[in-house]
């Protein structure tokens, strides 16, 4: 485990992840604005030769009003200009990892700050950590925290139980929420996955291929023997885990501190409506193509958390719809 995080709980799957460079198919370091941290952007000044030159004409300072933070002028197709052809950080090779900004060190992290602890995780826009999870075959544990009875572990011990369906152990998660509304909210009919096709989509996009997947939502010819047959697929393919650790991911992420139950069952009804989209997703491509590798799951996934839960708007306004939906 990296020294950074030694005394911070984490996920168990987790443990070891290392960025791929230039092995990535989707760069963190194409299509996001890097900014650069004060501290960072002082050193940079100070740079010589090539390299410094560089720094300084791909750099947009920061001003009092209209660029507040220093960050990096994107090259063509929105790449980092220190991105070089190999998929490499050019600032790396030159000048060491130490150079990079906060941003580019920590992502893809995320922390939470409980009241007794520090937790992190890797978002899922980084297919690296979306492989992780996805291959975990074991229930996932959670390294460096002392058993508890909050209502995220109550939660977590239902999501886990692998002798019901996850489906019925959803329902018994919310049964223990005491969450009647649940059931209209979750999509299981072919106008339900339609609704949140076309709500997803008016929803700000970073990627054209996310909405051609969203666009497979409204397809109402997926029917409940697909459905059962794509199920069927992914138990004899021994992946059926997969979907329970993409829930786990989801109320691990967003479910805050010391929460109501009615807060918390907002996030797993969100965490549902996520996992049963991605899953029909998975089941429309096994309809066309008659497979659904790991690594087309990595990449439903990956879609979904880079145009999702990397935009807070998005984010606030699928909660928004959810409690929206879920009142009489």
């Amino acid at each position: 485990m990296d020294n950074e995080v030694q005394g911070i709980v984490m996920p168990d799957y987790s443990i070891g992840f290392q960025c791929i460079a230039g092995k990535c198919r989707h760069s963190c370091c194409v299509g996001w604005e890097i900014d650069i941290d004060d501290d960072t952007y002082e050193m940079y000044k100070t740079v010589t030769g090539p390299i410094g030159e560089k720094l300084r004409a791909c750099i947009c300072p920061p001003s009092e009003s209209d660029e507040p933070q220093a960050h990096f002028i994107m090259a063509d197709n929105a790449r980092c200009p220190f991105l070089n052809s190999d998929n490499l950080c050019e600032l790396i090779l030159n000048l060491g990892e130490d150079s990079l900004s906060e941003i580019c060190t920590e992502h893809p992290r995320f922390y939470k700050d409980f009241s007794d602890h520090m937790e992190m995780g890797y978002g899922l826009c980084c297919e690296e950590a979306a492989r992780m999870l996805l291959s975990h075959r074991d229930p996932i544990r959670l390294i460096g925290l002392p058993e508890t009875d909050d209502i995220r572990s109550r939660i977590f011990f239902l999501l886990q139980d692998r002798t019901k369906s996850l489906d019925d152990r959803i329902d018994r998660i919310f049964a223990l929420l005491s969450d009647s509304a649940a059931s209209p909210v979750i999509p299981s009919e072919p106008s339900d996955y339609a609704h949140w096709g076309a709500f997803l989509g008016s929803l700000e996009q970073l990627d054209s291929a996310w909405g051609i997947e969203l666009a497979k939502l409204n397809d109402l010819e997926i029917s409940g023997e697909d459905l059962d047959a794509f199920e069927t697929y992914m138990e004899k393919e021994g992946r059926a885990f997969e979907y329970e650790n993409f829930v786990w991911y989801l109320i691990y992420r967003h479910l805050g501190d010391d929460v109501l139950e009615d807060e918390a069952a907002l996030c797993v009804k969100f965490a549902a409506i996520c996992m049963r989209l991605i899953r029909r997703l998975g089941a429309c491509k096994y309809k066309e193509t008659g497979a659904f590798t790991k690594e087309d799951q990595v990449e439903l996934c990956r879609m979904f958390s880079s145009e999702i839960e990397y935009s807070d708007e998005n984010i606030d306004l699928i909660y928004d719809h959810i409690f929206d939906l879920s009142m009489p």
